[in-house]
C-alpha cells in the first residue's frame, strides 16, 4: 500500500513539475512581446539629427572608391562609368518612422547601366536619402496577437507580421520588397529586403515606464561605407496610458 501511494507521489510530482516548465515557456514567450499600441508624439531633444547623419552618409557615398557610375532614376546618363539607372523611374513604398521609400528602378525610361549593370552596384537615389533625413512627428500603432499597423503623420501605414516568415510589400507604382519581423525581447524587429540589395531594420522598443517608443532605422547599400543607423525617440500621447 506504501508502496502504491508513494509511486502514485512521485507521478504527481512529475505531472507539476512538467505543468510549471509549460507555464514557464509561456511565460517567457508572452514577455517577448511589449504593448506598442498608442500614439506616439516624435521627441526632437532625444532624437538623433536624422538630417546630419544622412548628410555625412552621403558624403562617405561620395568618397566611395568602388561607388558606381550612373544618374538618379529618370535622369539620363552622365557618369563617365555609365548611365542611368536601368528603367529609370520610381517608385513609393511608405515606410512608417522614416517616411517613404522610393525604389530606383520602377518605371520610366533610363539610360544604360553603370560599369557593373545589375541591382547590387546601383547608388542611393537622392528620394531615398530624403526620406531617410524625415522625422515623422507621429506614429500611431495598432497591434493584435498577429500583427502591428504603424501609421505615421504623412498616412503611410505598414504593417509587420511577427511570425518570423517573408512577407512581400508592391506599392502602386511596381516597387517591390519583402518584410520579416518578429520579437526578441520585448523588441520588434523588421528586416525590409529592398532594390539593389539594400536592406532596411526597423527595431521598437517601449521603455520601461511605458512612456517611450525607441524606434531605430538601420539603413544599408552596396555603395555606403557603413551602415546608416537613425534613433528616434517618441513620447506616448497623453492618456494612452489609462
Amino acid at each position: 500500500m506504501a508502496k502504491g501511494i508513494g509511486f502514485r507521489a512521485r507521478i504527481a510530482v512529475r505531472v507539476v513539475t512538467c505543468l510549471a516548465a509549460a507555464s514557464l515557456v509561456g511565460t517567457a514567450r508572452a514577455g517577448d512581446t511589449a504593448r506598442l499600441s498608442g500614439h506616439w508624439n516624435y521627441n526632437q531633444n532625444e532624437s538623433d539629427d536624422a538630417q546630419q547623419k544622412v548628410r555625412d552618409a552621403q558624403q562617405d557615398s561620395r568618397n566611395n572608391p568602388d561607388q558606381d557610375g550612373g544618374n538618379y532614376p529618370g535622369r539620363g546618363g552622365q557618369n563617365p562609368n555609365g548611365g542611368g539607372y536601368p528603367g529609370g523611374g520610381v517608385g513609393r513604398v511608405g515606410i512608417p518612422g522614416i517616411g517613404g521609400i522610393w525604389l530606383p528602378g520602377t518605371g520610366g525610361g533610363g539610360g544604360r547601366t553603370g560599369r557593373q549593370s545589375g541591382a547590387n552596384r546601383a547608388g542611393v537615389s537622392s528620394e531615398e536619402w530624403e526620406r531617410l533625413a524625415q522625422d515623422p512627428k507621429y506614429l500611431k500603432i495598432d497591434q493584435t496577437t498577429k500583427q502591428i499597423a504603424v501609421t505615421d503623420d504623412n498616412g503611410n501605414t505598414q504593417t509587420y507580421y511577427p511570425d518570423g516568415k517573408k512577407h512581400d510589400d508592391k506599392d502602386s507604382g511596381g516597387g517591390k520588397g519583402s518584410t520579416q519581423a518578429e520579437w526578441e525581447s520585448g523588441t520588434l524587429t523588421a528586416e525590409t529586403r529592398l532594390g539593389h540589395s539594400e536592406r532596411l531594420t526597423q527595431t521598437f522598443r517601449v521603455s520601461d515606464d511605458g512612456k517611450q517608443l525607441f524606434v531605430t532605422t538601420r539603413f544599408e547599400a552596396p555603395t555606403l561605407n557603413g551602415p546608416l543607423s537613425i534613433r528616434r525617440v517618441y513620447d506616448l500621447g497623453k492618456g494612452e496610458t489609462d
